[in-house]
């Protein structure tokens, strides 16, 4: 997934810490020259020293190709100008704001930010529960992050795919829950059938969503 970031400060130093290791490719805007190097430097992701508010800027970071696009900087009024620029004029189809002032959260909605939090650790989960590995899905986080609630989307690719349940050997560490196929949900058996266009959920670690991945879709 490519996000492009609009301001580099300690928020969104944190956040592109946070996402790194979910290897997404993070471009950053920032206008301070002194935390452009910091972030170059430390955490290697695509800076461009200038203003997330002004159209040949956020163009030199080719925005126009990301699926997030992410405004944290300092200044509600900028964070809003930003992700309407953002929306408006690069066609972004999710954008997320950082509100400073809490009260301004509605405001921001109504003015077509998709999502408007206060808080960066909800921003950093908003984005993996919006991240789509190629056909899988996280949609809950539970026991403090730990465990990871997953939606596999079987393609016709899929390793899986025409086997019963009790013909496969899910990794240990990972519980089916349901199966679900067009508006019918399966409660899984061993001679569960598993098809094309099937939507699986299932729990694992966090540790395991990969191993997950790479079973149901190779």
């Amino acid at each position: 997934m490519y996000i492009v970031i609009a301001g580099g400060g300690k928020v969104g130093f944190y956040l592109i810490k946070t996402l790194l290791p979910y290897k997404h490719k993070i471009s950053v805007i920032e206008k301070q020259n002194e935390l452009c190097e910091k972030i170059a430097n430390q955490l290697n992701v695509c800076v461009v020293n200038g203003d997330g508010t002004n159209i040949e800027h956020l163009t030199e970071c080719n925005v126009e190709k990301a699926d997030i696009f992410i405004a944290v900087t300092g200044k509600d009024e900028e964070n809003l100008i930003a992700c309407q620029l953002a929306k408006r004029n690069f066609g972004i189809k999710r954008t997320i704001a950082r509100v400073n002032n809490p009260k301004n959260i509605t405001v921001f909605e109504k003015l077509g930010v998709d999502i408007a939090v206060s808080s960066t650790s909800i921003i950093a989960d908003l984005i993996e529960q919006e991240v789509d590995y190629s056909g899988m899905k996280t949609l809950m986080k539970l026991k403090n992050g730990k465990i990871s609630l997953s939606e596999i989307l079987l393609s016709s690719t899929s390793p899986v795919k025409n086997k019963r349940l009790k013909e496969i050997n899910i990794p240990r560490e990972c519980v089916l829950i349901s199966v679900i196929r067009e508006e019918n949900v399966i409660i899984p058996n061993g001679d569960t059938l598993l098809m094309e266009g099937d939507h699986i959920l299932a729990a694992s670690s966090i540790e395991d969503q990969q191993e997950l991945k790479d079973f149901f879709l190779g």
